[in-house]
């Protein structure tokens, strides 16, 4: 009778926990699409197109493109941001559930506001997918689960950069627990980011340009228009003297102050003398080349600064009102059409709300100490070197553009979740010890 009490017992909380997960997986589904809904429209880029489910045959994201355009052919732009908000829900629930702490799943919805994943799920673009594949690689090496590490994989896919995030990520974590076979995950997600690329390149992409090496000589040559025109003399292109020229006046604008990025413009003033096709083939990997070695000062200097305004209390977003790409009615009729992201205030709250995630991890990690367990404490240091690698990538290859560190945020709420548990574990242990040594007391002063 009493076993059966139990049992009945035990399922009942059980069932509990299940609807309370229900309950707090869709509060986070609705509040991840707050801003979405004071918009009035999907927030949305120049190069949004892309990533909407339109732009198979552009020239970025071939796995959203492809993977949200039956979505779009429903939903428009509205499509993208509602699959980010399930993915990056579901992101949160998988990683508590693997580290069974199931309790801390509620932290998700105030963390989730410090790191500006609400405005990033509600916009056209992938950078919420980082922070899910990186979550389900972790879930897919702690449960030796194939098939979340081909969706690992598929999820990388959908940035230029998720080749050089999830390799060195992978391998610091196989040395860091001493056990090879955890690469078989990474491996399975490593080979379906590949075939993936591959695939959706031949098939939806074989005359889009690859500009895997052009974003890093736009770089460069950004900071030094002269190696454009060093390599007008190597190689006897005259349009690129044209763009040095060009380039130099950009960088003279106050309004242009940290860009990296004059290539599009370049490609946009000459679209026939400045094709990026051919600069791909031809010129990237010489400038590359050459400017590793011009001036590294100063080329050193620039990429610290534009890692450390990252940190800044600046913070800029790229949201702005007036777009370049032909965009659907709502968007003019839209609070970011009017400027609302752009405003002040609007800026003022991001800021904040960074500065206090920082500020939680730092106290969070410091109150856990030594209650971290050895692979919590693994995986503190892995997702925190992550966070780091991410924004010296980024201020290496891309410049200043604050989206690319506001992606790794939600990495440092996973180190709060960890840390907090590891706090409540000191505390149940605390109390257990404290009682202990009381009964322990009772019964000496009762023998007494």
């Amino acid at each position: 009778m009493m076993d059966a009490s139990w049992r009945s017992r035990a399922e009942t909380a059980a069932q509990f926990g299940v609807w309370r997960e229900a309950v707090v997986f869709l509060l986070l589904v609705a509040l991840l699409l707050i801003p979405l809904l004071i918009n009035g429209f999907p927030l949305v880029m120049d190069d949004s197109i892309a990533y909407s489910g339109e732009g198979v045959g552009w020239i970025r994201s071939n796995t959203a493109a492809v993977v949200i355009a039956p979505l779009y052919n429903l939903l428009g732009y509205w499509a993208l941001p509602l699959f980010n908000a399930v993915l990056v829900a579901a992101a949160w629930l998988l990683f508590c559930r693997s580290f069974a702490f199931r309790d801390l799943l509620v932290l998700a919805l105030p963390l989730s506001v410090l790191a500006l994943l609400p405005l990033y799920v509600s916009a056209v673009l992938v950078d919420t997918w980082f922070f899910a594949a990186i979550v389900f690689l972790i879930v897919a090496v702690r449960r030796k689960s194939p098939l979340l590490a081909i969706l690992v994989g598929i999820l990388f896919s959908s940035h230029g950069s998720g080749l050089l995030l999830v390799l060195p990520f992978s391998i610091l974590m196989t040395v860091a627990f001493r056990r090879w076979q955890l690469f078989a995950m990474p491996a399975i997600a490593i080979v379906t980011l590949l075939l993936v690329n591959g695939a959706l390149e031949r098939k939806y992409f074989p005359d889009v340009p690859r500009l895997g090496e052009t974003f890093l000589a736009s770089r460069l040559f950004s900071i030094h228009p002269e190696l454009l025109r060093r390599q007008c003399q190597r190689s006897g292109d005259a349009a690129l003297c044209i763009a040095a020229d060009y380039v130099a006046e950009l960088r003279s604008d106050p309004a242009n102050a940290g860009r990296r990025d004059f290539f599009w413009d370049v490609a946009r003033r000459f679209p026939q003398a400045f094709q990026l096709v051919r600069f791909e083939r031809y010129h990237a990997r010489p400038i590359i080349v050459d400017g590793l070695t011009y001036r590294p000062v100063e080329s050193s200097r620039v990429i610290l600064g534009d890692f450390l305004s990252f940190y800044g209390p600046e913070t800029l977003l790229d949201f702005i009102p007036v777009l370049t790409e032909p965009m659907p009615a709502g968007f003019y009729q839209s609070a970011q059409g009017k400027g609302l992201w752009q405003s002040d205030m609007f800026r003022h709250s991001a800021t904040v709300c960074r500065y206090a995630l920082y500020l939680l991890v730092a106290l969070a990690v410091i109150r856990a100490g030594r209650a971290l367990a050895r692979e919590e404490r693994i995986w503190v240091a892995l997702l925190l070197l992550m966070a780091v690698g991410n924004d010296l990538l980024f201020a290496i290859v891309s410049g200043p553009p604050d989206r690319y560190h506001h992606r790794i945020l939600p990495l440092l709420g996973l180190v709060v979740l960890l840390a907090t548990n590891a706090i409540q574990r000191g505390r149940v242990r605390h109390l257990s010890s404290t009682d202990k040594e009381g009964k322990t007391t009772d019964l000496t002063s009762a023998a007494r």
